[in-house]
């Protein structure tokens, strides 16, 4: 019955999209909190445009970003024999799995039962199409212990911790993005926020100094250099010269180049339009979900939707972050002695990999980006070790693998330490995983409770303000 559903699920959002599916969801959800229909329908539609909107620019942005890419990785010169086929690849592992089709209902089902506990703070239905980036982990953990039920409780320990960080990180991603009452559910964005806030209370600690650049830094002391279209345009023409760094004496390169800056430079400057119109569709439920608290007519502190990370994609930070991630990483790809893997396919998704710690960091694009080098550099291993069980997985998902590839990857899910120990835990010999795993689950527990006791230090370890968490705890009425 359940895999009935997961398979009619599926079939839904491969015709309709997320951008159908969402809207459907935030009217009902709504309707559900007493926003007046009208307002409701209204909000719901509003939201549609904006993810239709951001759907365009990605898919522009995407096609130049990915030639770009693939160009800066093939310039090294190296052969590896794990080839990043992109974060589709693994999608169509966990849509094409028993495990994967049924944690659509599941995984749906675990939320609500968490959120009306009040387990959690976040409500995820809306991003439930990302589940596959644990799905995926808990695939390893069934092929390798052929347990079907170990990998089915893997995937809902691994949706505990991404709650419980999307929970933590959620004030710091709406005080520095401005969206009330979102967080992301995302793992891939929201995972380097960990490494993010250790690195930031070192700094602290140490009493590390390190030259804030945010857009508002960069924009007061560069002038028109420093303003958004600039910045998209300088990134654009630097990366287009290392990608055709062999050819840069044809007019059909600088034209190539050009065009990919200037796409760059238009994204950054039409997204805050963009984002101003999926606000809009959010403005209802906020206003509802304040008043029916304040007044105790919901008997819950806190409230948050996990949203899709393009919602934060296009802000300027974070897409220059991720732009100077991509050479970087592909740097320590090939100088990091047994990597086996480059990223290539997903290499574009890297500003969507920078929101975390961007968020942690308020926008401070240095510290984000020493942060991104330091977590995805140890990434390139995890990649590598989960070879072999991806390719198994891809090949039974009915991939194929392209001539000359030994091992496939999607570089992007991989680069997850928290699934790949939770995976590792779940996946050890004999009576060992038994004991790994009340050890993950132990964690789990004692992380939450002391999160729940100690909200305010917690949110701010992840980067969010005393003054903006002060404000944050006080907009809510105590149980």
């Amino acid at each position: 019955m359940i895999t009935v559903l997961g398979t009619a699920f599926k079939a839904f959002l491969d015709t309709f999209g997320a951008t159908v599916l969402v809207p459907i969801i935030v009217f009902i959800l709504a309707l559900v909190i007493r926003v007046e229909a009208k307002k409701a329908l209204r909000a719901a539609i509003y939201m549609a445009i904006g993810l239709t909107a951001f759907n365009l620019i990605l898919g522009i942005l995407w096609g130049e970003l990915n030639t770009v890419m693939t160009l800066i990785s093939q310039n090294t010169g190296k052969v590896f024999d794990v080839v990043d086929i992109g974060w589709p690849a693994g999608a169509a592992i966990v849509y094409n799995n028993a495990l994967g089709m049924m944690y659509f209902i599941i995984g749906l089902v675990w939320n609500i039962i968490l959120f009306s506990l009040k387990i959690t703070d976040t409500f995820e239905p809306t991003d439930i199409w990302n589940y596959y980036y644990f799905v995926v982990f808990a695939l390893f953990v069934q092929f390798t212990t052929g347990s079907f039920a170990l990998g089915l409780i893997s995937a809902l320990v691994m949706n505990l911790f991404l709650l419980l960080l999307a929970d933590i990180l959620g004030p710091a991603l709406q005080e520095y993005y401005g969206y009330d009452g979102l967080t992301c559910t995302c793992f891939c964005t929201i995972n380097i926020a960990i490494g993010a806030a250790i690195l930031r209370w070192i700094f602290i600690k140490l009493k590390v100094k390190t030259l804030k650049l945010n857009p508002e830094n960069i924009q007061s002391k560069l002038g028109f250099f420093g303003e958004s279209a600039m910045i998209g345009l300088i990134m654009g023409i630097l990366l287009g010269i290392v990608a055709y760094i062999n050819v840069l004496g044809s007019a059909q390169t600088w034209a190539g180049i050009l065009t990919f800056a200037l796409t760059l430079a238009a994204m950054l400057v039409i997204y805050p339009t963009v984002s101003g119109m999926f606000v809009k569709g959010l403005i209802p439920i906020s206003q509802s979900m304040n008043a029916r608290m304040r007044s105790g007519q919901i008997k819950r502190k806190y409230f948050l939707i996990g949203i899709d990370p393009a919602v934060y994609f296009g802000e300027t930070a974070t897409v220059t972050t991720g732009l100077l991630l991509i050479p970087i990483l592909v740097l320590t790809a090939v100088l990091l002695p047994g990597n086996r893997t480059i990223p290539l396919a997903d290499i574009p998704a890297m500003p969507f990999m920078a929101i975390g710690a961007i968020a942690v960091f308020q926008g401070d694009i240095l510290s984000a980006t020493i942060t991104g080098t330091i977590w995805y550099s140890i990434c390139h291993y995890l990649a590598s070790d989960c070879a072999q069980l991806f390719t198994t997985a891809a090949l039974n998902a009915g991939q194929s693998l392209a001539d000359g590839a030994t091992y496939v990857i999607s570089w992007c899910i991989s680069a997850n330490p928290i699934l790949w120990v939770i995976y590792k835990g779940f996946a050890a010999d004999g009576v060992l995983k038994f004991v790994f795993i009340a050890v993950i689950v132990a964690v789990y527990v004692l992380i939450l409770l002391h999160f729940k006791k100690h909200r305010k230090a917690w949110y701010m370890f992840f980067g969010a303000s005393e003054e903006f968490v002060d404000n944050y705890m006080g907009q809510v009425v105590a149980e």
